[in-house]
């Protein structure tokens, strides 16, 4: 056959009119709601209609379920009688991969030789391998999607009646997906501070369009973990020894999930002098669940294998700039049953900002970055997990501007105070000082805490006693705070007196 001269320029360039693909496949099951947690695992609703043919449907299964998660419901005039895992056909639409995966939208395509029939404009019939085309010029939207058969892992649904197809509801929870939450903080004066809470959702297992996302804070028991159902492979369980069923605790930042709703953004903001809102006060919708709390983001759609981030609230809170100093028990008589001080030893001072959670939100466990009021950064640190009107400090920096020194000394001993089970027991009375000095020209507010294995009997300047659960049995893992105004340049001692139970050898 002579070729045109065209046609010898580029391969094979054709003109198709109203190309398409057509194909009738299985419908897909759509994302309807996700629930999203910090530890990489997500909760999720799905909705669809299955086609049903003598009784029976196919539907393909979500590569690793979690333990116990996987649930089918269906419409209420139905219902599922058996479902049975296997590696079976499944009708399935992809994207056309090649001029082969055209055939049938030409005139006709001859398989055994691999030859395209084309009708040209001018209504004659052209042959050509398929090899030879090169482009193709389509006059209007072509699918290009394509059905076939697929082998797969597939479940294959019984039903109680054989109707046209079945309203299928699909709930489960599978690794692949999390959130993670960060924090920016803007000083407005020195009592307000603006904080705003922004969480990164990682998607990469679930196609998610117009569904409706939900982010999760809180630590919810999951007994089995990352266990996986044991129907997700094709291949016999092993249920000896453990079984796999160890429960995952590793929550990123410590915590979890919470859904969000839509936000609500106030416009009428302070702005810069440049016209940029950077205090905008905004809210999503959220509600407390039990032990955890929810985010409700709204309907999404976020790409498989995407990131996307979401702004979830901003609002002003009060906060106090304080200095900080956590100490702790550096003698640990109980341990060491001496007292080996060092006078010189200076302990560490943090410059914070101290503040009180009036959002009608927990703070999460998050990076936090912290400006100035001019938007000059001073400090990255970590929210803590901070309920309702709790408290929580954020760092800015050390401080070599507030000196404090730690010594203790013994005031009292009663030998063989205490017996338990023939073990005889003395009684130790410690004393402990805590020098303090601001080398500032100004007042501040120092936060102090001491931690000590022991009973603390007293404390000086009206400080705090603070006693956890007991620890060994026998001494109490204590703590006691204060929190003092010095003046500029002043010195002030704290004291504190505590026993202390050791073994007599």
């Amino acid at each position: 056959m002579k070729r045109k001269p065209w046609v010898n320029m580029i391969g094979l360039v054709i003109l198709l009119t109203g190309l398409t693909l057509k194909g009738i496949g299985q419908q897909e099951m759509k994302v309807t709601e996700i629930n999203v947690f910090k530890n990489g695992t997500y909760f999720v609703v799905k909705e669809g209609n299955l086609p049903i043919e003598d009784y029976h449907s196919k539907m393909e299964l979500p590569p690793s379920p979690l333990m116990g998660t996987f649930w089918l419901t269906t419409q209420k005039d139905l219902t599922i009688e058996r479902l049975v895992f296997m590696v079976d056909t499944i009708k399935k639409t992809r994207l056309a991969r090649s001029i082969t995966d055209l055939s049938g939208t030409l005139a006709d395509y001859f398989t055994q030789t691999n030859v395209v029939k084309i009708r040209t404009v001018d209504g004659k019939t052209v042959y050509f391998p398929a090899s030879d085309v090169r482009q193709l010029f389509v006059d209007d939207n072509p699918n290009e999607n394509m059905t076939g058969d697929s082998t797969a892992y597939l479940a294959r649904i019984q039903f109680s009646r054989n109707i046209k197809d079945a309203r299928i509801k699909l709930v489960y929870m599978q690794p692949g997906i999390q959130w993670i939450p960060s924090y920016n903080i803007k000083i407005l004066n020195d009592k307000e501070l603006q904080i705003e809470m922004k969480a990164l959702v990682e998607n990469f297992a679930e196609v998610i369009k117009d569904a409706q996302l939900t982010l999760t804070v809180g630590n919810p028991n999951y007994h089995y973990g990352r266990t996986v159902e044991p129907f997700a492979s094709p291949y016999l369980t092993n249920l000896g020894g453990n079984a796999g069923f160890n429960t995952y605790t590793t929550y990123q930042f410590q915590n979890t999930m919470a859904p969000a709703a839509m936000m609500n953004l106030n416009t009428a903001a302070e702005t810069t002098g440049k016209g940029y809102a950077d205090y905008q006060e905004y809210n999503t919708a959220s509600e407390k669940t039990g032990d955890l709390f929810m985010y409700d983001l709204g309907k999404v759609s976020i790409p498989k294998n995407s990131k996307a981030s979401f702004q979830v609230f901003s609002q002003k809170i009060m906060y106090k700039d304080v200095y900080k100093a956590s100490i702790s028990d550096v003698i640990s008589y109980y341990s060491t049953h001496t007292i080996n001080n060092d006078p010189e030893r200076k302990y560490d001072v943090y410059h914070s900002l101290k503040l009180t959670n009036s959002t009608k939100n927990p703070f999460t466990t998050a990076p936090v970055f912290v400006m100035d009021e001019n938007l000059r950064p001073l400090a990255q640190d970590e929210i803590s997990y901070t309920p309702v009107s709790g408290s929580v400090s954020v760092n800015l920096s050390k401080s070599p501007d507030i000196i404090l020194k730690n010594n203790e000394e013994e005031k009292n001993r009663e030998e063989k105070a205490k017996t338990i089970d023939k073990h005889t027991y003395s009684k130790i009375t410690i004393k402990g000082l805590i020098e303090i000095q601001n080398t500032l020209d100004k007042k501040v507010i120092l936060n102090v805490d001491k931690s000590i294995i022991g009973l603390i009997t007293e404390v000086s300047d009206n400080g705090k006693i603070i006693s956890p659960p007991r620890f060994s049995g026998l001494n109490p893992s204590g703590r006691a705070e204060w929190e003092i105004n010095l003046e500029g340049n002043e010195k002030k001692t704290l004291s504190y007196t505590y026993e202390v139970y050791i073994l007599v050898y």
